[in-house]
């Protein structure tokens, strides 16, 4: 498989239970020991070892239950600090092998293959470029095909440390036996379809896509497309992901007052501004983020509708940030990131004045009519059952009140 050329165009790198995977990597001492991770109210299990379902440990189970079962049981709580750290190395190992990359969750990491080919021709080459940037002692999992819903479960059937490749000829049949929980469609549209008898893609592309989308409107014609191999859903990647520049902020002992968490964000943005990297540049993007010593997690972002590159308007936004926040402790670790970096500086106007111009004065004249009939005269449009095959049955007409 490693000779193979590779002519695809997405590749899906997962980590399934990255926040139990990250836990585990951290401990090496537990391996093939009995171990659980438990929910952030450590009330129920969330994911257990082999170990600890050879003794009827089960997700969902109150840890009560579970340590009855499992006297011996290590019970490990979530650090989302941790599980935030191992995600973002996943981005950055998805960055080192293409410049178009979306994380649509933690643990889970796209890229667009396109454009490199002649960095990687063989399939063996991308596997070890990702893998090889990828944090020790976790299980990767890649991916490769192209459509972003056949590459995901590509990478979801791969054997940990391994890859999975799909042909768009081969997809349809190697989707057929996948859930349709797994389409991207809602909850109540997945129970309506296994009330129907339909529990697998194969099932569901088996119907005519007329009738999908008559039944479950647009985001059915897309599941219905995902379903074989042919997923018209792009990659959504964020622009500052690469240019970027970070700044820390160790503190022993750990920030507690206001103030100085205030003089130490200050003194970061003095020294990313510094940085040969966003020396005349501009800022689009603020992200702030704070740990704790018991590993959680405080975090905020900012996208900037117009570049800055002004310190003091920076400083400004990024106080506002502080000022008013609740967090779940002293901080021991502060982190500053200053994204999407840019040589251009500009307003950004909205492409819809006319149309805001015009609200507004409907908004107005409703508000009169109001006042003068007791009752708004205007009514609204509303989507009531689009799945409806009586028309009337659709759409509804409710009150306009601005």
């Amino acid at each position: 498989m490693s000779t193979e050329p590779i002519h695809h165009r997405i590749a899906c790198l997962v980590i399934p239970s990255l926040a139990f995977q990250c836990e585990l990597a951290e401990r090496p001492g537990l391996a093939g020991a009995p171990v659980a991770l438990c929910d952030e109210a450590r009330a129920r299990v969330v994911d257990l070892t082999r170990e600890a379902r050879l003794h009827g440990v089960r997700r969902g189970m109150t840890l009560r239950d579970a340590e009855g079962l499992c006297p011996r049981l290590t019970v490990l709580e979530p650090r989302p600090a941790l599980v935030g750290h191992y995600a973002d190395a996943l981005v950055d190992a998805m960055c080192a092998v293409s410049p178009l990359v979306e994380e649509a969750e933690q643990g889970l990491v796209f890229a667009d293959l396109h454009g490199t080919e002649g960095l990687y021709p063989r399939l063996g080459d991308l596997k070890r470029a990702v893998f090889s940037a990828v944090p020790e002692r976790l299980s990767p999992q890649l991916g490769i095909a192209d459509a972003r819903f056949t590459a995901h479960m590509a990478a979801l059937r791969a054997e940990p440390s391994e890859v999975v490749r799909v042909t768009l000829a081969d997809a349809p049949v190697f989707l057929a036996s996948e859930s349709v929980s797994r389409l991207p469609l809602e909850i109540e549209a997945v129970e309506r379809l296994r009330l129907l008898g339909i529990d697998t893609c194969g099932a569901f592309t088996a119907l005519p896509r007329s009738a999908v989308e008559a039944q479950f409107g647009y985001p059915g014609g897309v599941a219905w497309l995902a379903a074989r191999g042919e997923d018209p859903m792009p990659l959504r990647p964020r622009p500052w992901e690469r240019e970027r520049v970070v700044e820390h902020a160790q503190a022993d002992p750990p920030f507690i007052s206001r103030e100085a968490m205030l003089y130490a964000i200050e003194q970061m943005l003095g020294r990313a501004l510094r940085h040969p990297r966003a020396l005349h540049r501009f800022v689009r993007h603020l992200r702030l983020r704070g740990e704790t010593e018991r590993g959680a997690l405080w975090e905020r972002e900012q996208v900037l509708r117009e570049p800055l590159g002004d310190r003091g308007r920076l400083w400004t936004l990024l106080r506002s940030l502080v000022e008013y926040a609740e967090f779940p402790g002293p901080f021991t670790l502060i982190s500053l990131e200053l994204g999407g970096l840019t040589e251009e500086s500009g307003r950004q106007h909205s492409l819809f004045v006319e149309q805001t111009r015009r609200r507004e004065q409907l908004d107005e004249m409703v508000r009169h009519l109001k006042v003068r009939f007791g009752e708004s005269p205007v009514a609204r449009v509303v989507e009531v059952e689009p799945w409806h095959r009586l028309p009337e049955h659709r759409r509804a007409l409710l009150e306009y009140d601005p």
